[in-house]
């Protein structure tokens, strides 16, 4: 295209299958979305998006050609980034974090309260979204950087390690196994919660109760953690759930937990990003930042 802008018009289209999308996202009016989309496709002699539905979705020509065009949008972006800069104390950036509850719960309190001193005028939005939508939201840009356990995200993403988590059993105080040894036995017996979502690795429990010949024992399947605690505390379910999780719960329910006795790996907790934003100042510095809170929080939870 030999109009720069068409190419953001284009980005946000190919990213967003909306004209309203595209012109709220990029700070423009709907014609203006819209009179760019006809000089593309007088330039390229296709229609380039058509509206399927309620989507604007691309022509085969726009699928064929979008990969490139994206490219070299992000070649232009990463040759002004090089001379641009960013200042923590003064910028008033945006910046969307793709995590579970349970990383609400355990990174954001802490890193909310860091940057409060050390950019005040940073904001946070969180988002959940499947693992093709995160790895797609990761390379356009809508999404800054992915944290947790996600072992399915591979294409053109950096990962860096914070920590790493185990397994623990966790049960109501007052259950019948409070002040028993939990064996491997008394476990399959028992009913389960299970927390699941495909993509994240966590299925591992779920194969490992079956393995262990405790399929029919899964008594509640949930698709989010921070409910289960209040299943837990109303029912003699064992729950196993990561360590550092539970230790956050622990003060507001009354829990008590066991090792685990099954045969299940350790996971490493990371912060993932794309390569298309891994010299952007910002970007790079909020990632070196949470590395760092999450560093000094995790440590001082050991």
């Amino acid at each position: 295209m030999k109009d720069l802008n068409l190419l953001y018009v284009f980005e946000a289209l190919w990213r967003d299958r909306s004209v309203t999308g595209a012109a709220e996202n990029l700070g423009l009016t709907q014609a203006a979305v819209s009179s760019a989309l006809k000089r593309m496709r007088t330039e390229h002699g296709d229609k380039m998006f058509t509206l399927v539905g309620r989507r604007m979705e691309p022509t085969p020509h726009t699928t064929a050609i979008a990969q490139q065009l994206l490219d070299a949008l992000a070649m232009i972006r990463n040759t002004l980034v090089e001379e641009a800069s960013f200042d923590p104390l003064t910028s008033r950036r945006l910046f969307t974090v793709r995590t579970r509850d349970i990383g609400e719960v355990v990174h954001l309190p802490a890193l909310m309260q860091r940057l409060e001193v050390a950019a005040p005028h940073i904001k946070v939005r969180t988002v959940f979204k499947p693992i093709d939508e995160t790895l797609s939201g990761l390379a356009n840009g809508r999404i800054d950087f992915a944290l947790g356990f996600l072992p399915a995200l591979e294409t053109g993403i950096h990962r860096r390690q914070l920590f790493r988590q185990h397994y623990v059993c966790v049960m109501r105080k007052g259950h019948p196994l409070a002040k028993r040894e939990l064996s491997t036995e008394l476990f399959c017996e028992q009913q389960h919660l299970l927390v699941e979502y495909s993509g994240s690795g966590h299925q591992v429990l779920e194969k490992a109760l079956i393995d262990a010949g405790a399929r029919h024992q899964i008594k509640l399947r949930l698709p989010q953690y921070l409910s289960a605690p209040h299943f837990i505390i109303a029912s003699d379910l064992l729950w196993c759930a990561p360590e550092i999780l539970v230790q956050r719960l622990m003060p507001h329910f009354e829990l008590i937990t066991k090792p685990v006795p099954l045969q299940l790996p350790d996971f490493d907790i990371g912060i993932y990003w794309h390569d298309r934003y891994h010299r952007d100042p910002g970007n790079k510095w909020l990632r070196d930042f949470i590395v760092t809170v999450m560093s000094d929080d995790f440590q001082g939870q050991a």
